[in-house]
C-alpha cells in the first residue's frame, strides 16, 4: 500500500511539473488529508486552517491531480480572501501604508532620531524599489560588541500587516527611548533593525510573490527544493539582498512577520526531525507566543515548506529565527501589532542571555571572521566579520567552544558558564598557520524525493578539516559551500583543491559526483567530476579563483538511506590567496576599527565628515541622494591611520536627505545628512 502511495504521487508531482507554469491559479480549500499530494506538487499552503481544511493555490491541473486522487476541493469564499488573505485589497485604501508612506515614514524616522538610528538601503527590489531598513541602537554609525535582533516584515507582498508590525515597532522605539527605561535598556544594549518590506513590488501589485511571480519564502538556500516556482537558491534579488544582510551581521535572534493565524512557528519547516537546539528554540519562543496568546508549533507539522527564511537563518548562521503569523485585517492593524509588541519587546530582552565573546588574531589583535561550534551541536554560529564579537542564545549550563578561522589553528574552551541573566563569557586569540577549508554553507538540498527523512547528517558537517563525520547530499542532492572572504581556491602549481568522500563500510562505497564553481547564486562552470576522494586543478575548466563550489551527487544511489548520495567529509584548499591581473596577492590588510561621524546634522550649508581609520587603508567616501545617484566623490584614495575629516558642501543642491558611504578596505559604514536650508 505504501508503494502504490508514493508511486502514485511520484505520478502526480510529473504530471504539475509539466503544467505548473500555467496562469490559472486560484485559492482553494484542501482537506489536510491530501498533505502528501500537496506536498509532492511543491503546493503553496498557508499556514493555518480554514474549517479545518488547508488553504492551497492551486492551477486546474493540480485540480484534477488532487480529485482524481479523491480529494474534495472548493473555492476559498470571498470573505476569506478579503479579510484573512488580503486578496483584493490594495495598501493606502484601507489602514495599511503603502511602500511610499513607510518608506518616507523610515526617512522621517531617522532624521527625527540620529541619535539612535541609521537607515540603510539594503538593496533594490525587481522593479527598483528599496528594500529599506532601519538600524535602533545607542550608537547607530559604530558597529559595537552587541546583539542583533531582526524584525522582519512584508516578505509576501499581499500579507499588508506582516509589514505593518516591524515598521510600527520601529515608531514605538524611537518614540520611547529616553523616556520608558525598559526601551532605552534594549536600545542602549542591542542593535535592533526593523526591516518591514522585503517585497515592495508584490506590496505594491497586492500579489504574494515578487514581480518575476517568485515565492520569495521558498527562495533561501538552506533545503532549498525548487517550491514557489523559485528558479534556484537565492535567484531573485530580494532574497540576495537578506542573505548579504546575514553576511555582515552576526543576528542573535529574529523574526519573520506573515499572515495570516495567531501563530510562532519554529524549525524544522522541510522536515519533522527535531532541531539540534529544540529546548532552547521552544523556550525563547515561548516569550513570545505566550505574550501575543499565539500558539507555539513546530513548523513541518503544520506543512511542509522548503527554502524558507526560518531555516536558512538557522541552518546557515547559527542563529534563532521565528515566523510569527498574525491577522491580515485592515481595521485591526493597532491591535495586531500592539498583541505582538510584548512579544517583540520581549526577544530585545532575552537577545543578551547566553553566550558572548571576542575572536581576534593572536598576533595582530585584528578582530577575526570565525565559526563557533558548540559541543554537541552540529551547526555553528559565526562571529561579526567586522568587530569579531559574536553572540549566542543558549539555556543555562556549562558550555565547551571550539574557535576556527580559515588560516588560524582551531582553539577549544571549556567549561564557559551561562546562568540567567549573567552571560558566559570568553575572548580567543587564534594562531594563524592553520589550513583553509569550506568554512560556510552557502545553500543545500539533501534531496529527499521519496520523503523518507531518514538523513541523519547535517550540512556543516562538511565543513572544516577532514574529520570522519561527513554531509551525505542525497541521491541527486547538491551543496554550495563558501571558502570565506580572502579565502579563495585560486590556480596554482598543479591541483588547487581536494575533496574528501567519507568512506565507511555500511556506506555503499565510493560515490560520483561533480565539481562546480561560481559566485554565491550561480555556480554552473564544471571543474570536474570523480569517484571518491579526488583533488582538482581550477585550470582543466579556465577558472582562475573562486570563493564558492558546488558538489553534486551523481551516485545514481538509493535515494531512502539514511546516508544517500556523496558523503562530502571536506574540502581542502591547496592553494588560496585573492587573485588579481598578473598573480595572487596575500590577504588585505582590514581596519580593526573604523569610525565616521557627521557635525552638524541637519546642517546648512556645510558639514563635516569625520572618519578615523587604526589602520592604513584604501578609502572610498561618496555622497548620494536618496534615488541613489552620486552627488559628489569626497575620498578616494590610500590615507594613513588616524582621523581625517573632509567637509561637504550643499550651497548648489536642494533641501533634503543625502545618505553617504564610506569603505575602507573591507569596512562599510553608510548614513544620513540632513540638508535644511
Amino acid at each position: 500500500m505504501k508503494t502504490t502511495k508514493l508511486l502514485l504521487i511520484t505520478i502526480c508531482a510529473i504530471m504539475v511539473s509539466i503544467s505548473a507554469f500555467a496562469d490559472d491559479t486560484g485559492y482553494y480549500q484542501v482537506p489536510v488529508g491530501a498533505r502528501d499530494v500537496l506536498v509532492a506538487m511543491k503546493t503553496t499552503v498557508h499556514h493555518g486552517r480554514f474549517e479545518g481544511d488547508f488553504i492551497a493555490e492551486l492551477s486546474l491541473d493540480e485540480i484534477e491531480v488532487l480529485r482524481n486522487n479523491g480529494f474534495e476541493v472548493k473555492p476559498v469564499s470571498d470573505n476569506y480572501l478579503l479579510d484573512e488573505l488580503g486578496i483584493g485589497h490594495k495598501p493606502g485604501t484601507d489602514d495599511w501604508h503603502t511602500y511610499q508612506e513607510m518608506r518616507d515614514g523610515f526617512y522621517d524616522l531617522a532624521a527625527n532620531y540620529p541619535d539612535i538610528t541609521l537607515l540603510e538601503v539594503l538593496g533594490y527590489s525587481v522593479q527598483n524599489r528599496e528594500l529599506f531598513a532601519l538600524k535602533i541602537s545607542a550608537n547607530p554609525l559604530i558597529e559595537e560588541d552587541e546583539p542583533e535582533v531582526v524584525f522582519w516584515g512584508g516578505i509576501h507582498g499581499n500579507e499588508f500587516t506582516a509589514a505593518e508590525v516591524p515598521y510600527l515597532h520601529a515608531l514605538y522605539l524611537c518614540h520611547n527611548y529616553g523616556t520608558n527605561p525598559a526601551i532605552t535598556e534594549y536600545i542602549d544594549n542591542n542593535e535592533i533593525w526593523c526591516i518591514p518590506m522585503i517585497n515592495p513590488d508584490g506590496h505594491e501589485l497586492g500579489t504574494r510573490n515578487n514581480a518575476n511571480g517568485i515565492d520569495l519564502n521558498r527562495d533561501y538556500g538552506y533545503q532549498w527544493d525548487g517550491w514557489g516556482s523559485s528558479w534556484y537558491p537565492f535567484s531573485q534579488v530580494e532574497s540576495r539582498v537578506v542573505r548579504e544582510f546575514c553576511m555582515e551581521n552576526n543576528i542573535t535572534l529574529s523574526t519573520t512577520v506573515h499572515c495570516s493565524g495567531d501563530v510562532l512557528f519554529y524549525q524544522w519547516g522541510f522536515s519533522p526531525n527535531t532541531a539540534p537546539d529544540n529546548n532552547l528554540i521552544v523556550r525563547v519562543g515561548e516569550r513570545y507566543s505566550d505574550a501575543a496568546s499565539y500558539a507555539l508549533v513546530n513548523s513541518w507539522s503544520d506543512y511542509e515548506t522548503h527554502g524558507e527564511v526560518l531555516d536558512y537563518v538557522y541552518g546557515s548562521h547559527g542563529a534563532l529565527c521565528y515566523t510569527v503569523e498574525t491577522n491580515n485585517w485592515s481595521s485591526q492593524v493597532q491591535y495586531t501589532y500592539e498583541r505582538n509588541q510584548a512579544g517583540m519587546n520581549n526577544f530585545c530582552e532575552l537577545a543578551g542571555e547566553g553566550l558572548h565573546g571576542m575572536v581576534t588574531d593572536a598576533q595582530s589583535g585584528d578582530p577575526l571572521w570565525a565559526a563557533v561550534w558548540i559541543e554537541g551541536n552540529p551547526i555553528p554560529a559565526y562571529t561579526d566579520p567586522s568587530l569579531g564579537d559574536f553572540h549566542r542564545m543558549m539555556l543555562p549550563g556549562t558550555y565547551d567552544l571550539t574557535v576556527w578561522a580559515n588560516g588560524y589553528q582551531p582553539e577549544t574552551v571549556t567549561g564557559v558558564v551561562v546562568e540567567f541573566g549573567v552571560p558566559g563569557e570568553f575572548d580567543v586569540e587564534l594562531t594563524p598557520s592553520g589550513g583553509e577549508y569550506a568554512f560556510m554553507v552557502t545553500s543545500v538540498n539533501q534531496e529527499d524525493p521519496n520523503n523518507a527523512y531518514n538523513t541523519i547528517t547535517y550540512p556543516a558537517w562538511a565543513l572544516g578539516a577532514p574529520d570522519d563525520l561527513p554531509c551525505s547530499i542525497g541521491s541527486g542532492g547538491f551543496i554550495v559551500l563558501d571558502m570565506g572572504e580572502g579565502h579563495e581556491i585560486v590556480d596554482g602549481n598543479g591541483n588547487d583543491f581536494t575533496v574528501t568522500e567519507w568512506d565507511h563500510p555500511r556506506d555503499p562505497g565510493p560515490e560520483t559526483y561533480r565539481v562546480y564553481s561560481g559566485d554565491a547564486y550561480n555556480q554552473n562552470t564544471l571543474i570536474g567530476e570523480a569517484t571518491g576522494t579526488a583533488s582538482f586543478d581550477l585550470s582543466t575548466a579556465g577558472v582562475t579563483s573562486t570563493r564558492y563550489l558546488k558538489i553534486t551527487d551523481a551516485s545514481g544511489s538509493s535515494p531512502n538511506f539514511p546516508l544517500a548520495g556523496m558523503d562530502l567529509d571536506a574540502i581542502t584548499v591547496i592553494n588560496s590567496g585573492i587573485a588579481v591581473a598578473g598573480g595572487i596577492v596575500a590577504e588585505v590588510s582590514i581596519p580593526a576599527e573604523v569610525e565616521i561621524s557627521v557635525y552638524p546634522n541637519p546642517f546648512n550649508p556645510t558639514t563635516v565628515l569625520r572618519f578615523k581609520l587604526q589602520d592604513a587603508s584604501l578609502v572610498s567616501l561618496n555622497v548620494y541622494d536618496i534615488p541613489g545617484r552620486l552627488v559628489t566623490e569626497l575620498v578616494n584614495g590610500w590615507r594613513d591611520a588616524g582621523v581625517h575629516e573632509v567637509a561637504f558642501d550643499g550651497s548648489n543642491i536642494a533641501s533634503g536627505i543625502y545618505l553617504y558611504k564610506l569603505e575602507a578596505g573591507e569596512f562599510t559604514a553608510s548614513g544620513q545628512m540632513v540638508l535644511m536650508k
